[in-house]
């Protein structure tokens, strides 16, 4: 300042200056807080090193001495009205972290000042004030630091309030609710803030969640919880609700290491917990059906061998009665034990494949009962007429207790005959020589119970409910009579279920018996009045017809042109459909007998060709299948064919439909 030259200034050298210029350039130079002055009409700048720092090289030092509106042009509109006020002498101006960018080191800058304009007195001035004193300190770095902070703040309170988790903060022992966000007072459901914990949330502190905040405020350690419960109630009256919750309890300690408040945050997982539970529900019921699975296979695999067993015995005696026949052709008594040997069999091996069938028939419920007012009396009469042979082969004793009253009900006669049949050969089995079956029959109310009760080896508690379950048995080992595949007490729970029925099982234990006790609702209809039975004259066999026999097995084909030779017929055999329509063509047969599944020409094919021709539209067309579905019998009807009949196909079944087409006039 004193190298400057102060002359082409306006307010001269600075011996000229008057003493209050003077006095407060001497303050002005020897203080380190940033000030300025403008003197005269014109505002002529001075200011000290301080305040250099905040002017920058633009205005240093080309600005001492100069009009203060030359200097400050860019910020003249902010300050101009401010020095005016001073100099008019309304007063002194204070301005606190004022905005007044200004241009330095080459770049507009926003700066922030605190700063006073005040009057500096001289008599000889206009208005008694010389010139302005400007005290001032740049607050740049603390409002941007301040602007910052609050907008963090602002950005964590938009978290605090958006945020998908449950905040909230409480202060002292005894945890009064400072703050708490949206998802907190959610989950809540209740207004908490200003409140303690037991004020707000009694049920939360008779659940432990008051004791464990407790801890964390003693302890300074932090508490983590996973998949707690909390159970809440608005308000008395409201229903209770239970949730699901992950969090955690924070310490917030002072600058002494004390704790001041619990700091909670965490998430409602009510949704995965109740899923994980299902799962593990799921994962439960998943062993438990790999385990029934297990169970269920290994039961088939015993049903699979049974039932090889059970076929095998049959063909063994067959094969042996065949033997004894090839050996003893001349001895009659050799020939007719063996005859009957192959006929049991037979009738064995037949009602096995018809259990299994009629199984499979109820079980895709196409069975079709021929309802009927029926008497039970009649059915349990003609059952043990059935069974008694059975019975008394396996040296036991068949008795049974009939009611003074009829019970009738509403049922198909031939099933519920297999029914008691079935339950009677069971009982059989499973009872030593020597032992006694009942069957009992009685009314009870609008139900008819039929009971099957025997002394035999009885059955465990814990498989009376599985006795009527697939491929189940009981102590297999042990039957006395004739073997079987363990599936006959599913056929009696499925056709006595179909009646609108049930079944049940009862045994006191191992050795203790059992009996098996069957309710079938009462008919509301009476029997009606029994007709007059008329005694017809024995069916004649046919005779002299010429029939063709077509079957690829050859054994079958042969076994039946020999049966139908000995009624006195002219046979023609075939092993498949072509050979069967060559030979057809020349023989012009009555009757036909055609096995359905044969290679190249099957049966409906050969029946089809055999109704074209003009000598086959007459002819009797007999289907021989294993197959005997209701589907089966559909397609051989559409091809043609007169009759199906189901292998083993019994001789006198042909021989009755030969007899009354003959009879018919054919």
């Amino acid at each position: 300042m004193r190298s400057h030259d102060w002359a082409s200034s306006s307010i001269g050298p600075p011996q000229t200056w008057p003493q209050p210029l003077r006095t407060m350039v001497r303050l002005m130079l020897n203080t380190g807080h940033p000030m300025y002055i403008w003197w005269g009409p014109d505002g002529a700048c001075l200011y000290n090193d301080a305040y250099r720092e905040s002017i920058g090289p633009e205005r240093h030092p080309g600005s001492l001495g100069r009009p203060a509106r030359e200097v400050w042009e860019e910020i003249w509109p902010i300050i101009g009205p401010q020095i005016e006020q001073v100099r008019e002498g309304r007063g002194a101006t204070w301005h606190v972290n004022q905005l007044v960018p200004i241009t330095r080191h080459g770049r507009r800058e926003d700066v922030y000042w605190t700063y006073s304009y005040s009057p500096i007195d001289d008599e000889d001035a206009p208005n008694g004030i010389g010139g302005v004193l400007v005290v001032c300190t740049e607050t740049t770095a603390q409002v941007l630091a301040n602007q910052r902070m609050t907008a963090e703040r602002d950005q964590l309170g938009q978290l605090f309030e958006q945020a998908p988790t449950f905040m909230t903060l409480l202060s002292g022992p005894q945890h009064r609710f400072e703050i708490a966000n949206p998802s907190y007072l959610k989950l809540v459901n209740r207004q908490v803030v200003g409140k303690t914990l037991a004020e707000a949330m009694p049920d939360a502190v008779a659940q432990g969640y008051g004791a464990l905040l407790d801890r964390v405020y003693e302890t300074g350690e932090a508490y983590i919880a996973r998949g707690a419960k909390f159970i809440s109630q608005a308000r008395p009256g409201l229903p209770m609700t239970e949730r699901y919750v992950d969090f955690v309890y924070q310490p917030i300690k002072g600058a002494d290491g004390h704790v001041t408040g619990i700091f909670v945050e965490g998430a409602d997982v009510t949704d995965r917990e109740v899923a994980d539970a299902a799962l593990r529900a799921n994962e439960a019921r998943y062993r438990e059906l790999s385990h029934a699975l297990a169970a269920s296979n290994r039961a088939k695999d015993e049903f699979l061998a049974t039932l090889a067993h059970e076929l095998r015995n049959p063909l063994a005696a067959i094969r042996n009665a065949l033997a004894l026949q090839r050996h003893g052709r001349h001895d009659e008594r050799i020939l007719a034990s063996s005859r009957d040997i192959i006929d049991r069999q037979v009738v064995q091996m037949v009602r096995l494949i018809d259990d299994l069938l009629d199984l499979s028939r109820l079980t895709r419920g196409i069975v079709e009962l021929k309802r009927m007012p029926l008497s039970l009396i009649g059915v349990v009469q003609q059952s043990l007429e059935t069974s008694r042979p059975v019975v008394e082969q396996a040296g036991q004793r068949l008795t049974a207790h009939l009611p003074d009253h009829d019970c009738i009900v509403d049922a198909d006669e031939t099933r519920l005959i297999q029914v008691l049949s079935n339950l009677i050969s069971n009982a059989a089995k499973f009872t030593p020589r020597g032992g006694h079956v009942a069957v009992t029959l009685r009314c009870e109310g609008a139900m008819a119970a039929l009971s099957v009760r025997d002394d035999g080896i009885g059955i465990p508690g814990d498989m009376l409910d599985r006795v009527f379950d697939m491929f189940t048995q009981v102590q297999r080992s042990h039957a006395h009579v004739g073997g079987g595949l363990g599936i006959g007490l599913t056929l009696v729970r499925q056709l006595v279920e179909r009646h609108g029925g049930s079944v049940e099982a009862r045994s006191e234990g191992v050795g203790q018996g059992s009996e098996f006790v069957v309710r079938l609702p009462l008919a509301e209809l009476a029997l009606p009045s029994p007709a007059v039975a008329q005694a017809g004259p024995a069916a004649l066999a046919a005779s002299g017809l010429r029939v063709l026999v077509a079957d690829d097995n050859a054994d079958a084909a042969a076994s039946l042109g020999l049966l139908l030779e000995l009624s006195h017929h002219q046979v023609r055999t075939a092993m498949n459909g072509a050979e069967a329509w060559v030979i057809a063509q020349a023989f012009e047969p009555q009757v036909m007998l055609v096995d359905i599944a044969m290679p190249g020409l099957d049966g409906h094919a050969l029946c089809r060709q055999v109704r074209e021709a003009a000598w086959g539209r007459g002819v009797l067309m007999i289907a021989t299948s294993g197959w005997g579905r209701a589907e089966d019998r559909r397609l051989s009807a559409e091809a043609g064919f007169d009759h199906h009949l189901v292998k083993p196909v019994a001789y006198e079944a042909v021989d009755a439909l030969l007899a009354a087409w003959d009879r018919g006039g054919h």
